[in-house]
């Protein structure tokens, strides 16, 4: 025992930190990492290479992974097409992408006035001029035809010599074209001219105020109405047209004011802005019916024509003096 030497308690055990910059992969994986070692014998070179040689294990395990930042960079083939010419053709076929689903359910939506705005729910992702286009055709032949109809039965009683009047296709065409295109056009520039918004408000205007080709495609299928309104004028009952002339109006007109309220209260002269809209839609009915449909009462009685001749006096030859 007395050979024995004390010695001190630091010098067999001590302790030593290690810290370790660790590269985390992106692929998940579990690594145990020694962030300390204890040596009693005090020394530290197996601990050492043993550390080093896990963290190269771990730098050739990790590898850079791609990612693609949000949204994605656009691949070089994708190129954005050139925009199209306001004068070709390729610049309209957009306003004529519809299937036979769709213009059926804006043309119901036409004759069925809702408070929540059906026929815009319909136009507004997508307002087209395939159905305004037909609507407007099929009106106008119809009310060509219906009206030399109506004619032919006013005088079928009389000795009349009744003749079609191909004139009504002209004037029925021109009407309907500047109603269906002016009108909207000018109602646009009064909403833009007269709405009355903050800078808080600007968006919410933009999202109820409708473009020029909404208030187009709107006009347009608030025809339809008046297709079948035209084919029962051609019958000879003056309370039956006038009364048809009110249902039609009020069908037609109730869509458009329900369907344009939303942007009409933006503007500060809501009131003068809707009568006109109403008065506009009622001239337009009355005048379909009284122009092309109504024959008054007193037409000209059928009078045979008279060959009257003047007796021709004989010339006398005076022989006198």
């Amino acid at each position: 025992m007395s050979n024995l030497q004390e010695v001190a308690t630091d010098d067999l055990l001590s302790f030593q930190d290690y810290t370790v910059p660790v590269h985390v992969p992106l692929v998940s994986s579990t690594v145990s990492v020694p962030v300390s070692q204890i040596d009693v014998s005090g020394n530290l070179k197996s601990t050492s290479v043993q550390l080093e040689g896990d963290m190269q294990q771990i730098r050739s395990s990790s590898r850079p992974v791609n990612v693609p930042e949000m949204g994605g960079a656009r691949d070089a083939n994708d190129e954005v097409p050139p925009a199209k010419s306001f004068w070709t053709i390729e610049y309209y076929q957009k306003f004529f992408d519809v299937d036979t689903k769709d213009v059926l359910e804006r043309i119901l939506a036409s004759v069925t006035p809702k408070w929540d705005n059906s026929l815009k729910h319909h136009l507004r992702t997508k307002p087209d001029l395939y159905g305004p286009f037909w609507i407007c055709v099929t009106l106008i032949f119809t009310i060509a035809i219906s009206g030399n109809v109506a004619n032919y039965l006013q005088h079928a009683s009389t000795k009349y010599h009744w003749k079609y009047d191909f004139h009504l296709v002209s004037y029925a065409a021109t009407t309907i074209c500047l109603y269906v295109t002016l009108v909207p056009l000018t109602l646009w520039g009064l909403l833009k001219y007269t709405s009355i918004t903050s800078d808080i408000e600007e968006l919410e205007q933009d999202s109820v105020t409708p473009g020029a080709l909404e208030l187009v495609c709107i006009y347009g299928y608030s025809l339809f109405i008046y297709i079948p309104a035209a084919v029962l004028w051609s019958i000879q009952l003056y309370f039956l047209q006038w009364l048809l002339v009110l249902i039609s109006a009020f069908i037609s007109g109730s869509v458009l004011l329900l369907t344009l309220m939303p942007a009409l209260r933006l503007s500060k002269n809501k009131f003068l802005l809707i009568l006109g809209i109403a008065s506009c839609h009622v001239l337009l009915t009355a005048g379909f019916m009284l122009y092309f449909f109504h024959v008054p009462n007193t037409l000209p009685a059928y009078m045979p024509q008279v060959v009257t001749t003047k007796p021709v006096l004989p010339l006398v030859n005076d022989t006198s003096g």
